[in-house]
């Protein structure tokens, strides 16, 4: 089963049964193993280079828009997750953990294959978000604690990045601002990001700016004026650009959409 040969534009959330296999992402070589969750984010160039003849997973697929709502509907994540959700394919689960992936999986499947039931979406959404709190509650601890137990200057680098984001992102969207709270140049700070996330630090910025209008959006007590004034847009039109820009509609369009769910 080639798992790798699903739909470009998707990522692949499964659990190991049986068996095993060697991928390479983005270059870089990983294993999978039974007992074991692969995670594959939407965009990441995947090869499988060998596969036992046992090998058994049960897996969906997720598009990075599903991801995105799963992600704002519970709560503001630190970038840090993202990046570590990235770099890490594969995670060893325990007894409890495998019967809980299993227990979302069937949720999930069960709820998928009638697609006339009420809520549908908004039903395995919910699932999903218990999917990555589980993620979320496992690694955070360790995330955190990477800022005393890392050792390279160039991961020291991107914590700091990713801290300054948290922290400025509504007052400033542009590279310069951090790489001079860096103290390092634009040019090295774009660099080493890529570099070690595989993604630019202008796309970090962006993605974790709209991941906040789309939680915003979500509360409907704040007009469209109001969610540009929160995130420090001059503008509704300039919010309205910036969206449309990132995500092929306007604020009123996704809030229109999401209301329909």
């Amino acid at each position: 089963m080639n798992i790798f040969s699903s739909e470009e534009g998707y990522g692949i959330l499964g659990l190991c049964l049986e068996g095993n296999i060697v991928f390479d992402v983005h270059f870089y070589e990983h294993s999978l193993s039974k007992g074991e969750l692969l995670i594959i984010s939407p965009g990441q160039n995947v090869i499988l280079k060998q596969q036992s003849e046992d090998f058994l997973i049960n897996y969906f697929l997720v598009s990075q828009d599903i991801i995105n709502d799963v992600l704002i509907g519970i709560f503001r994540l630190s970038p840090l997750f993202f990046i570590h959700m990235r770099k890490k394919h594969q995670f060893k689960l325990d007894e409890m953990e495998i019967r809980r992936f299993q227990i979302y999986y069937r949720l999930i499947e069960h709820r998928i294959k009638p697609m006339d039931l009420v809520f549908g979406k908004e039903y395995v959404l919910n699932v999903l978000r218990l999917f990555y709190l589980d993620l979320y509650n496992n690694y955070q601890n360790a995330l955190l604690l990477r800022k005393i137990t890392l050792d390279g200057n160039k991961e020291n680098l991107v914590y700091n990045f990713f801290l300054l984001i948290m922290e400025y992102y509504k007052e400033n969207r542009e590279i310069v601002f951090y790489a001079e709270k860096l103290c390092i140049t634009p040019k090295y700070l774009s660099r080493i990001i890529r570099e070690i996330s595989g993604q630019s630090a202008k796309e970090w910025i962006v993605e974790y700016t709209i991941l906040e209008i789309k939680s915003l959006l979500h509360d409907l007590s704040l007009n469209i004026q109001e969610i540009a004034v929160k995130t420090n847009f001059s503008s509704q039109a300039s919010l309205g650009r910036f969206f449309r820009k990132h995500t092929g509609m306007s604020p009123s369009q996704y809030r229109m959409d999401i209301s329909q769910l």
